[in-house]
């Protein structure tokens, strides 16, 4: 692919020292979707260090969505093994792309091929025990600035839901969120479509490309896809059949290159780009906010991490402008996991000389 900048992937490109720092952080409310309830979120930060430099990468493992927990992530990291899981190799390739830009003295974004330009946030709202509740959370949201919201939902949790939502904010972007919860048999899918809904993002199982496929011929809706994105081959499967309207891309489990390639395919295709998270800190996150600068993408999931997690390792603020995020500027993001009160989230550190 064109113009994609080169990071380590690998402790065979490595020399200099890592720190592996893992934290526990509660989420300031219980977060929800139909595979996982969250009340804390465990990550292991990565810093990679040459010539007094350091890089920062995270490996953010997600219930239901990464197959490694991170337990493994870090008896692999700390090992230094060469088959990394996913989720470890992205936060290595992430530290090295980091470093790679603070050695050239520009922000990640410009490594990255962003334009430094702010992007459209959006909240995702975890399932809620009723309607009333849902509301009240999106009220939150449209009072801290947010102009898109994508609701979680499931079968039973829908339609009345967004309703409700709809009702009102009728000015607010909405989206639907199923993590492939429903089948395609499903009739509520068809209410969905009545809706006017911004997007439904992975109606279906993740493996269902045919049937998604064969929805998006039904429905007037534009279809999302996440969790069935996972690698760039399932990007190009999403393409081939036709499947998706537009492709959440996170480079939390595709990694920095890949999913730069992947924003090049769709780009090519026609389709509609987003960049996701995984409920990351500002490390993760900073990440994914300089690819969302790209002029390719066009949606996020991205709010600041601190509306989410109750800590963070960065004293730097995000700030929220008219419904836009920033990414950070030539100085980059500074990580302190030392500092309090983010060192009470500590759990345990380790640090390699290479």
């Amino acid at each position: 692919m064109k113009n994609i900048p080169i990071g380590p992937v690998g402790f065979q490109d490595m020399s200099g020292s890592l720190r592996l720092v893992e934290l526990r952080i509660p989420f300031n409310n219980r977060f929800s979707n139909s595979y996982a309830t969250l009340s804390e979120r465990t990550v292991v930060l990565v810093g990679l260090t040459e010539d007094g430099l350091t890089g920062w990468g995270e490996a953010a493992p997600y219930p239901g969505l990464a197959t490694e927990t991170v337990e493994e992530v870090w008896e692999a990291l700390s090992t230094r093994r060469e088959d990394l899981p996913t989720t470890a190799r992205v936060a290595l390739e992430q530290a090295g792309f980091d470093l790679a830009a603070r050695r050239k003295g520009v922000p990640l974004w410009s490594h990255l091929g962003g334009s430094g330009q702010a992007v459209p946030a959006c909240a995702a709202i975890g399932l809620q025990e009723t309607p009333s509740r849902l509301v009240a959370r999106v009220d939150r949201m449209v009072y801290a600035g947010v102009r898109q919201v994508k609701i979680k939902i499931e079968p039973g949790r829908d339609t009345h839901w967004l309703e409700e939502t709809l009702r009102k904010h009728p000015a607010l972007s909405i989206a639907a969120d199923a993590n492939g919860s429903y089948r395609i048999e499903n009739p509520a899918l068809a209410a969905l479509d009545e809706l006017g809904l911004a997007y439904i993002e992975q109606p279906l199982p993740a493996g269902a490309i045919d049937d998604h496929a064969e929805l998006r011929r039904r429905l007037a809706t534009p279809i999302c896809l996440d969790e069935s994105a996972p690698t760039i081959e399932s990007v190009g499967r999403i393409i081939d059949s036709q499947a998706a309207d537009l492709v959440s891309l996170k480079p939390a489990i595709l990694g920095i290159a890949s999913t730069l390639s992947a924003i090049e395919m769709l780009v090519e295709s026609g389709l509609e780009v987003k960049i996701g998270g995984l409920v990351e800190t500002s490390v993760g996150r900073s990440h994914s906010l300089a690819i969302a600068s790209r002029p390719q993408v066009s949606r996020t999931d991205l709010v600041p991490p601190t509306w989410l997690l109750s800590a963070d390792p960065s004293p730097n603020r995000w700030e929220l402008t008219d419904g836009l995020l920033a990414p950070f500027g030539l100085e980059g993001m500074e990580v302190d996991p030392d500092r309090p009160p983010i060192n009470g989230y500590v759990i345990r550190t380790a640090s390699f000389v290479y």
